[in-house]
């Protein structure tokens, strides 16, 4: 008979390799069988482009091999995949899919951005206060959630074209080129959105805590076309933007 120290090294073993868990009988298979089939179904539903793109036979396989080499170390099953990308990068399976890491990267900063706190509400009477010529040194920030990503893939209709109700053209352009993006939530819905270059920077440098003059400085470097009052409105009226 096993000790109880013996009994957890075999348990924590098979969990990590689960055709051993015959050792420790039926009701320890069932039990490690219940942990890999939670994992899957957690993954499924952080990375369901993923799952669409390479089919469920050939999901599970990379979930349950996923599993084994970053077995969950939190009860809290939201935060399971957050190495999903780099793994399928590096997984030989899946090499003849080049654009699939990054899908999987906007997914995981949906999946975040999903479970993100509610932005503070932008209140213009705050304003007032303010003389306009300081307006330049106010600090921007990023809502919680709202992230961006740059990737040789078109990541935003490959986004578009798998969202449920989705009834269009349904082809992707992969020749397209390279795209920055942005992930965010502006209502209870996240969304893939693709940003022009001026647009990109004005938020890359909100997103590192510059003031309001510098990140439109920085923008219209980047783009001499970038309309620096329609992008702030539009930006705070979507809650990406807060000050």
């Amino acid at each position: 008979m096993l000790s109880l120290r013996d009994l957890q090294q075999e348990l924590g073993r098979s969990l990590l390799v689960p055709s051993d868990a015959a050792v420790l009988g039926p009701g320890f298979q069932t039990y490690v069988g219940n942990v890999f089939g939670n994992w899957v179904k957690a993954l499924a539903c952080a990375y369901p482009i993923a799952r669409q793109l390479v089919g469920e036979p050939f999901f599970e396989g990379l979930a349950r091999a996923y599993a084994v080499a970053h077995p969950s170390p939190s009860g809290d099953l939201n935060e399971f995949g957050a190495h999903f990308p780099a793994f399928v990068a590096r997984y030989p399976q899946t090499q003849d899919l080049p654009y699939l890491p990054d899908v999987a990267k906007m997914e995981w900063l949906a999946h975040r951005a999903h479970f993100a706190a509610d932005p503070p509400r932008f209140d213009p009477a705050r304003l007032a206060g303010i003389p306009p010529a300081q307006y330049g040194a106010l600090p921007l920030r990023l809502a919680p959630g709202s992230c961006l990503l740059h990737s040789a893939w078109p990541l935003a209709r490959i986004w578009e074209i798998h969202q449920e109700g989705y009834a269009g053209e349904l082809s992707v352009d992969f020749s397209s080129p390279p795209g920055r993006f942005l992930v965010f939530r502006p209502a209870w819905r996240v969304t893939v959105e693709s940003l022009a270059l001026g647009d990109c920077r004005f938020l890359a440098a909100a997103n590192i805590g510059a003031t309001l003059g510098e990140a439109l400085e920085a923008a219209a470097a980047a783009d001499p076309q970038f309309d620096c009052a329609s992008a702030l409105a539009r930006w705070m009226a979507k809650g990406v933007l807060t000050l």
